[in-house]
């Protein structure tokens, strides 16, 4: 994620002015680009384009030409009471990332976001509820509804997810672990993950940017590629981001949290995961060996354990996860340059 909509996302959550419409979409024509790669990304179609920009001849773009994407769908310009508005940030939503959604209020009142099936509780802050909502990597480009539901609350906002233009890459496991590819096993370890990262806390323990837990960071594979195991067909993507590290150098906590689990995991291998609170969490696999107890209360950059090749590897390096509620998103995008302070 570029480093703007980064910091969006960071200012809708903790703080910032509010949309009562949702922003019309543009696109900056790059090096290489095509109307029909153009129009695969943002889930629409050549013709479409054509009439929005009034091209005379669909075959020739030029590089920094701004495209407006069609298909939008205007939000309310008047809201439920006590809605004030909604911003959504950032805008388009990417394949396998996270949005910040804050809901500015006239009083209190509980209310719910619910995207692609997942309930998000959205947390009250002074004249707003806010929250942090997931895109699974797989979600197919288009305009998904956001719902926001509450007491006599019932709203249907459309957002237009892009492609997050994810690789593909063919994983060699050896005779002696492949043992743990078995469908049966991935899924039962997946599901105790999945358990642990959907509880939901009203509280926010991080405060401004991430870091990277391993240091320098050097990333050997990117969250969301595509993955084919043994030659295999793909059937499956890369829930995390893996970084390059030797055997036994320590990782740290990017951000604030609370041990929710520090124990030996089949295809993870030793593994810690850290709660933050609004339902997000981070995990690290493969581990050496462990630092921390489960229930224990770690700040950012305290050492969780060491870098290793326990679990599903074929070396030692660290897998790290991001969850929100349970669905993964690209750790990386969590990483944001400069001194940034969220803020309740």
């Amino acid at each position: 994620m570029p480093c703007c909509l980064r910091w969006l996302l960071w200012l809708v959550v903790w703080g910032g002015s509010l949309a009562l419409a949702q922003p019309a979409v543009w696109y900056e024509v790059q090096p290489g680009d095509t109307l029909y790669r153009i129009a695969q990304r943002y889930g629409t179609t050549i013709p479409a384009l054509v009439a929005a920009n009034r091209l005379e001849d669909p075959n020739v773009l030029a590089v920094g030409q701004r495209l407006r994407i069609p298909g939008e769908h205007p939000w309310p310009q008047t809201w439920p009471a006590p809605i004030q508005g909604v911003r959504v940030t950032p805008h388009p939503v990417v394949q396998g990332q996270a949005f910040g959604v804050r809901v500015a209020l006239e009083r209190p009142v509980p209310l719910e976001a619910r995207f692609q099936g997942v309930r998000y509780p959205l947390a009250p802050r002074e004249g707003a509820a806010v929250g942090v909502v997931a895109v699974g990597a797989l979600t197919p480009p288009g305009v998904h509804d956001l719902e926001v539901t509450g007491p006599g609350i019932a709203l249907r906002l459309p957002l237009r997810v892009v492609d997050g233009g994810y690789a593909r890459e063919v994983i060699r496991i050896p005779p002696s672990r492949s043992g743990l590819l078995e469908a049966g096993r991935v899924r039962a370890e997946l599901e105790r993950v999945r358990a642990v990262c959907a509880a939901f806390e009203l509280v926010q323990r991080w405060r401004g940017p991430w870091r990277y837990p391993v240091q320098p960071p050097v990333r050997t594979s990117r969250f969301g590629t595509r993955r084919a195991y043994n030659g295999g067909p793909y059937t499956s993507y890369h829930a995390g981001t893996d970084l390059k590290g030797a055997e036994g150098a320590p990782v740290y906590a990017p951000a604030d949290g609370v041990v929710a689990l520090a124990e030996p995991l089949e295809v993870r291998g030793n593994a810690v995961i850290l709660r933050h609170g609004l339902g997000v969490c981070s995990g690290y696999g493969h581990l050496s060996r462990l630092a921390v107890r489960a229930g224990q209360v770690v700040r950012q950059g305290e050492v969780l354990g060491y870098v290793g090749q326990t679990g599903l590897v074929t070396g030692p390096h660290l897998h790290w996860e991001v969850r929100v509620r349970g669905v993964p998103v690209d750790p990386e995008a969590w990483v944001v340059p400069g001194v940034l302070s969220g803020r309740d």
